[in-house]
Formats: structure tokens, sequence, C-alpha cells
């Protein structure tokens, strides 16, 4: 039996075919499936509506949530990734290369809800209010450089040393 990445990539943990893991068992021969992520470019959903003047201030508090809970799932999936790749053999980036390719594409859909999440900020302090947002993940709040293997290899250290 053969193994194929799910088209949810493991990031629904509600997903019907893989139920989270982000894989789906399949009938086909090994050899006929490639499990290289699809290369396009996916609007990321946003949380917020096109006009932001009309949200009342419930409904930021009820929205903000959803984002961080969001983007600290896409971080713990991150930090699963890195912590599978073996960065101490020589050719881990051509023989992980999807794994990359999905580190880049999950730290993107990251960066738009940061992005969202800036918007929410500058809109509530232009009518007074004071913002914080408290993250649940280490890489939540974090920009990462995935061509940057120095910064993955600390990123993984100081994550170790902050659950210990």
């Amino acid at each position: 039996m053969a193994v194929q990445i799910c088209s949810c990539e493991g990031l629904d943990v509600k997903c019907k075919k893989c139920f989270g893991s982000g894989y789906i068992n399949t009938d086909a021969p090994e050899k006929a499936i490639k499990s290289v992520p699809k290369k396009g470019n996916t609007k990321q959903e946003s949380f917020l509506p096109e006009n932001m003047n009309s949200l009342s201030r419930k409904e930021i508090e009820n929205i903000v949530p959803k984002i961080i809970d969001t983007l600290d799932l896409k971080s713990k999936k991150q930090m699963q990734i890195l912590n599978s790749i073996p960065f101490n053999t020589t050719t881990f980036r051509r023989d992980f290369k999807d794994k990359f390719a999905l580190l880049q594409k999950i730290e993107e859909e990251k960066q738009a809800l940061r992005n969202d999440l800036d918007e929410i900020a500058t809109k509530l302090t232009t009518s007074k209010y004071t913002v914080a947002f408290k993250y649940g993940h280490f890489l939540s709040d974090k920009d990462i450089d995935i061509t940057s293997n120095r910064e993955l290899k600390t990123l993984i250290r100081e994550y170790k040393k902050l659950k210990k």
C-alpha cells in the first residue's frame, strides 16, 4: 500500500481524507505516486472583510483569536517539518526539496496572517484601543528565512531549549 500527500498537506485538522496527518493511503503502486507539492499561487483566505471600518470591536475580538490560532497551527506544522529534516547530512537540501517547498508555502501563508493582524492593529490604534497579541507557539511571530540553513538550525536549538 502506498501513501501520498493529501490536498490539505496536513494543515487542516478536520480533514475528512487524512484526519489531519497530511497523508492518504492509496492502492496504487508507490512508483506511480509523485509527492511533490503543487506549484501555484493560491490566494490565502483572509479572515478580514473588504471594509475594515464596518467591523465592531466585538467582531474584531472574535476574529483575532481565529487568526492567532491558525498562525499557531501553521507554526507547529513548520516545526514538525523542521524536526523531520536531518540537517547533519550533506545532501538534505536536495533530498528533502519538497519539505523545503512546503516550509516556504507555510511561511507565505503565515505572513499573510500576520499582515491581517497588522491591519487590525492599525485599525485599533486609530480608534484609540490598546493592542497586544499573545501567540501560543514559538514560531508564530518570527519571520523565517527558509534559504538559511544556519537560521533554521538556530531556531530548532532555541525551540528545544525553550521546551526543557
